[in-house]
């Protein structure tokens, strides 16, 4: 798995309208008064990316997911799929007596050059005990570029548009079938590797509990993918980008930008690019953290800052440290062609989202684990601990090593 996993538009039907799915709003004698929502407990693996189970069939067989607001569909391993799918649950359709035929084809490619093929099939759908019926999904055959993730699939959480054969996402069935009592969901990422709950995903509302002061909201210019006008991107006073694209992907680990843009910012905060893995590294072994200035992206006429112990990755080479930024310079383009800014997990890991669809708006707020550090602020390595140490070089090691088979296979 790379750093980053939006889909590939290139491979999509060329549709950026969005679809005319029924989102008008339920009587509230339906509900009597009461607000329905799911909350998905969400698991942290190592700052990589975050995860949740859900169960299909009847009966059920669980599945690991990747929650992607970067993609629309529903996928996971078919048992059919061999060697590629080793060590994954898999779903059999002739094992569920809710399965029904569905027929169409299932065909993504991702940004990162993995790619996953199947047939549609419908089906219950459960997560955190509550089903979905008739849900179609796809199980799929032939799978590549996911032997090393942790989990069997990804439920994606884009606009329809995105969606390969015009199947009706799992939020908008939720909806449909009075699951939910508003058509919204918010993402809580605790960046803490150690927490239970890593995090927690709610479709149909917002935990206020999770985040601190006001949410700030912004428009989806193009109901796609989660995309809005970012004000700028500037460190120490140098303006980065201004009027730039950018998208909210829970299905993306780091920052992803414009590679010219990203250059700038890097090279503003000291970095060097390194051709081995693709990223930029900083000399945190001799400078001191007061060297190293704030990231601000001003979204919505707000500030939201990154600090330098929250966009540094720290490993040791021999006797010294070693930090890559996560800023990662690639030239991902919307379905109009522009390019784009990703906001991947290590920003929302610092701030609460929530996505709108009824609105077509974001909104962001700074999340309750905003000032979570694994390191010392006083000292960038003077007071690191084993435990902290370990940490992270478990989760380097991990982005390292995917970053350099994306290098050879897909590059």
């Amino acid at each position: 798995m790379s750093c980053y996993r939006m889909t590939d538009t290139s491979v999509q039907n060329d549709r950026i309208e969005h679809e005319t799915i029924n989102l008008t709003y339920k009587s509230s004698l339906r509900f009597r008064g009461k607000t329905n929502v799911i909350r998905e407990s969400l698991f942290n693996q190592a700052n990589y990316y975050w995860i949740g189970l859900i169960s299909i069939g009847t009966p059920q067989k669980t599945f690991i997911i990747n929650f992607d607001t970067g993609s629309t569909d529903l996928w996971v391993p078919s048992i059919q799929c061999l060697s590629t799918c080793e060590n994954k649950a898999k779903y059999d359709l002739y094992s569920s007596f809710t399965s029904r035929a569905n027929g169409a084809t299932f065909r993504i490619k991702y940004g990162d050059g993995s790619y996953v093929n199947g047939i549609f099939i419908n089906d219950t759908v459960t997560i955190a005990n509550s089903s979905v019926l008739n849900q179609a999904f796809a199980h799929a055959k032939n799978i590549s570029g996911f032997s090393l993730s942790t989990f069997d699939g990804v439920l994606g959480l884009a606009y329809p548009s995105l969606g390969t054969s015009g199947q009706i996402p799992i939020f908008y069935n939720m909806w449909q079938q009075g699951l939910i009592s508003n058509p919204i969901f918010s993402f809580y990422f605790n960046p803490n590797p150690n927490s239970y709950p890593g995090g927690e995903l709610i479709f149909g509302g917002v935990d206020s509990t999770k985040y601190l002061g006001s949410i700030t909201y912004v428009d989806v210019i193009i109901p796609a993918y989660w995309e809005f006008m970012m004000d700028s991107v500037q460190t120490n006073d140098k303006i980065i980008c201004s009027n730039c694209r950018a998208i909210l992907d829970t299905g993306t680990t780091l920052i992803v930008g414009p590679s010219n843009q990203i250059a700038l910012l890097n090279y503003a905060i000291g970095g060097i690019y390194d051709q081995e893995t693709g990223l930029y590294t900083v000399d945190c072994y001799t400078r001191l953290l007061s060297d190293f200035p704030d990231v601000e992206f001003s979204i919505g006429n707000m500030t939201f800052t990154l600090s330098v112990l929250q966009y540094l990755l720290i490993s040791k080479d021999n006797d010294n440290f070693v930090c890559y930024t996560i800023f990662q310079g690639i030239n991902l383009r919307d379905n109009r062609g522009y390019l784009i800014w990703i906001l991947g997990d290590y920003f929302l890991s610092r701030f609460y989202s929530i996505y709108n669809v009824k609105r077509n708006q974001i909104g962001l707020a700074k999340s309750i684990s905003y000032n979570y550090l694994q390191i010392n602020p006083k000292s960038l390595f003077g007071n690191l601990s084993n435990k902290n140490y370990f940490q992270y070089i478990l989760q380097l090691f991990i982005l390292i090593i995917i970053l350099v088979i994306r290098n050879i296979f897909f590059f």
